[in-house]
């Protein structure tokens, strides 16, 4: 049987309405009328009522507080054993190698924290900072070497099954590509072309940490925002003063997932790039950022 918490506080409500107020109204009208049936003292029956809604008031109220005790039980055993998807802070390095263009996937960890399996994870990824990316990367595009292009591509229109054209849709998207030019100026070679926001994208299943603590799942970036990630780290100026950091993405990143007992699920976590330091070992130098995580909604059911 289905708790319903309202219908039990109602409930409560009404009957003690009922045996405060209703029934003594009865018990003046009915049994203190002068008919000449009742046997005792007036007294008598009052004491005896008196103790009987005694009894009730005190029911009543221990039966409220059992109420609201399992209610918060419930509530605290729904929030413990629902899966919770975590990102927490991360470092990541990036490696300065002879190939400038041999870049090394950007891994972002998902954790279940929670008590049961997150399934059907899907990440969709937003770059809320783009256009104030490409602000700072114009500026900064002879120190960096860099041109930026900006194209349209046209997608593929919903159409419906008269054949209409839906007008309240935007099929023209926008990307802007990032091509890297050698020493005397020329362009060597392009890094792709990098969208303000991407579809969702399928991860899979997570088991809770608690369960196994290596059990953890991986959102890979975006093939091209992570390759100008790459090149944008080993190739800014660190010089202070002249440090630019709106160079790189912030990005967005929602994740949904299910549980086949307590629903659907959703987050969001805004992630920042955060400069640690430069490395430098056997001749090779080491770019190390911190990927900040920060949640910008709290955890909330989709689907009751």
């Amino acid at each position: 049987m289905k708790f319903d918490f309202k219908f039990n506080i109602r409930f409560v409500v009404i009957t003690l309405i009922v045996a405060l107020v209703v029934v003594p109204i009865l018990f003046n009208v009915l049994f203190l009328w002068e008919s000449g049936w009742s046997r005792g003292e007036t007294s008598d029956w009052f004491t005896l009522y008196g103790n009987i809604f005694g009894g009730l008031i005190g029911g009543f109220f221990t039966y409220l507080a059992l109420l609201l005790t399992f209610n918060d039980q419930k509530e605290n055993k729904k929030k413990e054993m629902s899966p919770r998807i975590d990102i927490p802070h991360q470092t990541i390095e990036f490696i300065d190698s002879d190939d400038k263009f041999n870049f090394k996937p950007i891994m972002i960890e998902l954790n279940n924290i929670g008590g049961s399996i997150a399934k059907n994870i899907e990440c969709t990824l937003t770059l809320p900072n783009f256009d104030q990316v490409l602000s700072a990367l114009e500026e900064s595009k002879e120190n960096l070497k860099i041109d930026l292009i900006r194209s349209t591509s046209g997608l593929i229109p919903n159409v419906s099954r008269k054949g209409e054209l839906d007008q309240n849709i935007d099929f023209r998207t926008k990307k802007t590509h990032l091509i890297v030019r050698d020493d005397e100026g020329t362009q060597k070679a392009s890094l792709g072309g990098v969208y303000k926001a991407y579809d969702a994208e399928f991860i899979g299943t997570c088991i809770p940490l608690l369960l196994n603590y290596e059990a953890k799942t991986q959102y890979i970036l975006k093939h091209n925002v992570s390759q100008w990630i790459n090149y944008i780290v080993k190739n800014r100026n660190y010089t202070y003063g002249s440090y630019n950091e709106d160079e790189l993405f912030n990005f967005n990143l929602e994740v949904k997932y299910s549980s086949d007992e307590y629903g659907d699920f959703s987050d969001t976590f805004n992630l920042e790039w955060g400069f640690i330091g430069i490395w430098a070992e056997d001749s090779q130098l080491t770019y190390k950022y911190v990927l900040k995580s920060t949640k910008v909604n709290t955890q909330g059911k989709v689907n009751q």
